[in-house]
């Protein structure tokens, strides 16, 4: 899957990008911020990627997990995982390795997109995420986007963002980015392709998805004059 919106696409991880997002989550300064400060070898990184595209077949939670491209370099990894069909809720987390659009308006529109994509498109209630306590750029930016610290232990603040939460504080957001990129417009289905998307992997995967989610690829298929059947 693609998303595109605000000049960045979001393309969904492939096998071919899995040693790239290894040797930069393995990096010092990002894996620092990290519940799992080991190094991860390839070895480890294959089998997490196996298990995360087995997950829907097994009926387990799944996750999706996000190249981030911008201006024809991949600049870093986006996630929802541990996604909860029925309670709606899902837990996220993205890091970029690109160091030179940290602190700019990229990580901000980066997140508005994959926050609309939980509460706009797939209409979640809720998004949970951790943040290191040494991580206060972290911690302070999750804020800005309306996070609120739920619990805390010796190691990490547990935040959650509501989505009524969200809609509002999302609106100052959208003005800015919109002045800046001339998109003033919420996430929607026609910022989706799966132009990444082989036909004989959607047909595999499709009968596994939940109701809702099968009626939205249906709707981004028939809007890209596609089809699977």
């Amino acid at each position: 899957m693609i998303i595109s919106k605000y000049g960045i696409q979001l393309i969904s991880l492939k096998e071919d990008d899995i040693e790239l997002v290894r040797v930069k989550r393995n990096s010092e300064n990002i894996r620092n911020t990290m519940n799992y400060k080991e190094i991860i070898t390839p070895e480890q990184q294959k089998i997490w990627f196996e298990k995360l595209n087995n997950a829907i077949y097994k009926g387990e939670k799944t996750s999706f997990y996000f190249v981030i491209h911008f201006q024809g370099s991949k600049i870093g990894l986006i996630n929802g995982k541990d996604i909860d069909n029925k309670s709606k809720t899902s837990e996220g987390g993205f890091f970029i390795w690109e160091e030179k659009y940290l602190g700019t308006l990229l990580p901000v529109m980066v997140s508005i997109i994959t926050l609309d994509f939980s509460f706009l498109i797939n209409d979640f209630i809720s998004n949970q995420i951790k943040v290191i306590k040494s991580n206060t750029k972290a911690l302070n930016f999750n804020k800005l986007l309306g996070y609120e610290v739920t619990s805390e232990d010796s190691d990490f603040f547990y935040l959650t963002l509501s989505k009524d939460k969200y809609l509002k504080k999302s609106e100052g957001y959208r003005k800015i980015i919109g002045n800046e990129t001339g998109d003033f417009s919420l996430l929607n289905l026609s910022n989706f392709s799966f132009d990444d998307t082989p036909d004989e992997e959607l047909k595999r995967i499709f009968p596994f998805l939940p109701e809702f989610q099968k009626d939205l690829v249906e709707k981004v298929l028939k809007i890209n004059k596609r089809t699977i059947t």
